[in-house]
Parts: structure tokens; C-alpha cells; sequence
């Protein structure tokens, strides 16, 4: 039975029978799977759909994601070609700056000329481009906070919220999920429905959700299933009424080979489980000691430039590596190229700082004003805290050696570092390894760097 069903108001109050309840093509290679393989099994899994349907809509991440869109979206255009009256594009942005209209062709159609469809910006501040699809319940919404719940209040969710997404969906006979799978700071796993919600959700989801799981801390969730965000994320896509296929790929960070591929024709929940279970063996790394200085370095592409362009994206640097750092020790960011803490979010951030929950908890009039999801992006980077006193006390000390300046990175409440001085660091540290109680992460931002004692 297909994951999609009759849409009741109350998600909590039927579950679905478990992640591995639905059925789902897989594709497993230690070598990595060929193009040719990967079409065959995307060919085989459309074929169950109906085929009647005419109109589709793919929903792909943008480029600060490790994924061969390209590639991907030209096996579908081949694969539905001679049916499909529409293949479109949605970019699943979230809260991203749109790309250049260049640079996002490129990223989905590649060098292929692509006539039966465009490529679309999520807008999800825009009420023109959202439509409601159910109402979340305030009773609903506490059960998933969980303890967390007597926070809910001052975060600003105390009534039933409208579920929002992007209505470009509900135009299609089917849409299909493009996703990679891989440990992420909020959701336990990035993936799956994720590319809906909070991918092409409205400002309510996505203020919930990273409300839920930055209150977890991002030690306490990334990478780990169950969670509550993931169980909101899979029961929230039961509202959309479209067919949604799901494609979960599993990618080795070292290099770039697909090593799974999970296909859901209709659902989306096994096969994120599924391919989480490979990613978790795949995507994450173990140090045997934590260490009392790392430096994640961001990283670039091929051509030279970088994947996040604002602290906004390139937080994954911290976020990947923050468990592997020792109580008291010092995680310094290294992205020369980053000046600007968000487009979208950065004049909130700025006003309330870089603090831990603690902080905001013992001062919450600092929060007036503030939106959850500023919130979420100044607790996760500042990490756990706790209060003496009065003072802030920090688990590890987070400095930026980027292009913001000594006296805004004070004024943020984060360290500093000159960013030219840590570039010599980085060159004379050999990477990935544990030297002298530090370490130096490259390209970091992908793989998960997590603290596991030696046998």
C-alpha cells in the first residue's frame, strides 16, 4: 500500500505502521554504481506509477548539496520523455538564497537543452507562492518538543499551525523527491521528505522544525534515528496531495561515487530509512579522543568556488565536527570567503548574538523580536552552554576565521581568528588525523566527525 492516503488533521493520532512498511527498489555497490544501473532502476520504479500521468515536478537541492543533479534529472527527462508533457524543477532551498538563473540551469538541465520544462525558486516567504494543505494542532506540536515542550510558549508556537508548501506542487500528477542522504544537524538525517519539509514548506514547518531539533542540540540528534523531527518531517508529508517518488542516494564524501540508491515509487519513509542505515556506516567518521583545537576548513569546487557562501550554509562546518572537539576546547571555522552571517536571517542574528539555550533561557528578553529559526542558527553554532552566575560558560570556544571582522565577530559573541594566519595551519597540518591534541578537518561540512573510544 502506497505511503499516500486519505489526510486526516491529526498526524499523531494515526501512525504509520513502521520505516519499513512500504515497499522500495535498492541499488548497492561498494565499486559505486554506474549511470546505466542508476537509470534502469529510476525506469523501473516510474513504471509502477500510473500511466496516465503527464505532468511532473522534480524537487532537487541546490548546489551547497554534494549531488549529480544533472545527472540525475537527464535519466528522468529520458526516462518520462516520451510521456511527459512537463518535467519541471523546484529548487528545494528552503531558506537559501535563490541561485543565479545560469548557474541553477546548469546545476539541473547541465549541458542538455531541456524543452518541456523550467526551473523554479522556492519563495517561502512569499504567501503568493504557498497554499495550505492540513493544520498541525498545538497538542501535537508539544508531544513532538517532548520535554522541551515547556520552551514551546516562549519560542512563540502556543496555537495549531497551518501547514504551508510551495503550490507549484499540487500542479503535477506526481512529484519526485531528489535527495542524498546523509547526517544532518536538525532532521538526525537530511533526505527523503525533507526536500518538502522544510525544503518547499512555508515559514511555520520550518520555524518548528528546527525549533524541535535545535533544542536536542546538534550533538544530541545529528545522525540519530529515530528522532522527533524526522518522525514531523514523514508524517507532515502525508498532507501533500500529489503521488511523491522518493530517490535516496547514499554518496562516499571521498569520492563522490554513489555507493546506494533507494527508490520509493509512492512514499517516502523506507526508503530514507533504508539508506540512512548505509550512511551512518558511510558518512560518518570516528575520532578515538576528542581534541583541544580543530579547524574545519570549508571547501571549494573544482573550478575554485566555494560551496557556502554565507555562515548561514557554512555552519556545517561546525556542525560536522563540534562532537569531536574536548570540553573547553577551541573549534575555529576556516572560509576566507564568507563575510556575511545570512541573507535571509542575518540582521535578526546580529540582534540577539550567538548564545546557547542556557543564555537565552536565563535572559529571555534578548529573544524579543527573534524568529525560531534565527534562534535555531545562533544556538547550533554557538553550541551547549550552561550559566554561573549570571555568565554564559560555553562547552568549547567557536572561532571564525572567514572575512567578518574582529570587532563584529565580538559584537556576535563568537571568536575570531585571522583567517590568512590559520591558512598556514592548514597547509602544514596533515589532514583528518589527530596531531598534537588537534586536528584539521578539509572540506569539511559533509562528513560527520563524531567522538567513539578506541576498542
Amino acid at each position: 500500500m502506497p505511503e499516500r492516503g486519505p489526510r486526516d488533521p491529526a498526524p499523531a493520532a494515526r501512525r504509520d505502521v513502521g520505516p519499513t512498511s512500504e515497499p522500495f527498489l535498492q541499488a548497492v555497490s561498494p565499486a559505486g554504481l554506474r549511470p546505466a544501473d542508476l537509470q534502469a532502476q529510476l525506469a523501473a520504479a516510474l513504471d509502477r506509477g500510473g500511466t496516465a500521468e503527464r505532468r511532473f515536478l522534480a524537487v532537487v537541492p541546490d548546489s551547497t548539496r554534494k549531488l549529480p543533479v544533472a545527472q540525475l534529472f537527464g535519466a528522468l527527462a529520458e526516462i518520462l520523455g516520451g510521456r511527459a508533457e512537463r518535467l519541471d524543477a523546484l529548487v528545494a532551498q528552503g531558506t537559501h538564497p535563490a541561485m543565479a538563473p545560469e548557474a541553477k540551469r546548469a546545476w539541473v538541465f547541465g549541458q542538455r537543452q531541456h524543452t518541456r520544462g523550467e526551473v523554479f525558486d522556492h519563495g517561502w516567504d512569499r504567501e503568493e507562492e504557498l497554499t495550505a494543505v492540513g493544520v498541525l494542532p498545538l497538542a501535537d506540536q508539544l508531544a513532538r518538543f517532548g520535554e522541551d515542550a515547556r520552551h514551546a510558549g516562549l519560542l512563540g508556537f502556543h496555537h495549531d499551525l497551518t501547514i504551508r508548501i510551495n503550490r507549484r506542487l499540487l500542479a503535477y500528477d506526481r512529484v519526485i523527491l531528489v535527495t542524498r542522504v546523509q547526517p544532518h544537524e536538525v532532521a538526525g538525517y537530511a533526505g527523503g521528505a525533507k526536500q518538502i519539509f522544510p525544503g518547499v514548506s512555508g515559514p511555520e514547518m520550518i520555524n518548528l522544525l528546527h525549533a524541535i531539533g535545535s533544542l536536542r542540540t546538534n550533538r544530541g540528534i545529528h545522525g540519530v534515528l529515530p528522532n522527533p523531527v524526522r518522525d514531523l518531517i514523514d508524517d507532515m508529508a502525508r498532507y501533500v496531495p500529489v503521488a511523491l517518488t522518493t530517490i535516496c542516494l547514499v554518496i562516499d564524501d571521498a569520492d563522490g561515487a554513489i555507493r546506494g540508491s533507494y527508490v520509493q515509487t509512492d512514499g517516502w519513509r523506507a526508503s530514507l530509512h533504508a539508506a540512512a542505515r548505509q550512511s551512518a556506516e558511510l558518512n560518518v567518521r570516528y575520532v578515538p579522543r576528542r581534541v583541544k583545537r580543530l579547524v574545519a576548513a570549508l571547501p571549494r569546487r573544482a573550478d575554485g568556488s566555494w560551496v557556502y557562501p554565507e555562515l548561514w550554509t557554512g555552519a556545517k562546518g561546525v556542525l560536522k565536527t563540534e562532537d569531536a572537539v574536548a570540553d573547553g576546547g577551541e573549534l575555529v571555522l576556516w572560509a576566507p570567503n564568507i563575510h556575511v552571517i545570512s541573507e535571509a536571517h542575518g540582521d535578526l542574528i546580529q540582534r540577539i548574538g550567538f548564545h546557547s539555550y542556557a543564555y537565552f533561557f536565563t535572559y529571555p528578553e534578548r529573544l524579543t523580536g527573534a524568529t525560531p529559526l534565527a534562534l535555531n542558527g545562533s544556538t547550533l553554532v554557538k553550541g551547549e552552554g550552561r550559566m554561573a552566575d549570571g555568565r554564559e560558560i560555553p562547552r568549547i570556544d567557536v572561532r571564525l576565521a572567514t572575512a567578518i571582522t574582529p570587532a563584529e565577530c565580538c559584537a556576535f559573541n563568537l571568536g575570531y581568528e585571522d583567517h590568512e594566519i590559520v591558512a598556514k595551519e592548514i597547509a602544514s597540518t596533515p589532514p583528518n588525523q589527530v596531531v598534537d591534541d588537534r586536528m584539521v578537518v578539509r572540506d569539511a561540512g559533509s562528513v560527520l566527525w563524531r567522538f567513539r573510544p578506541a576498542e
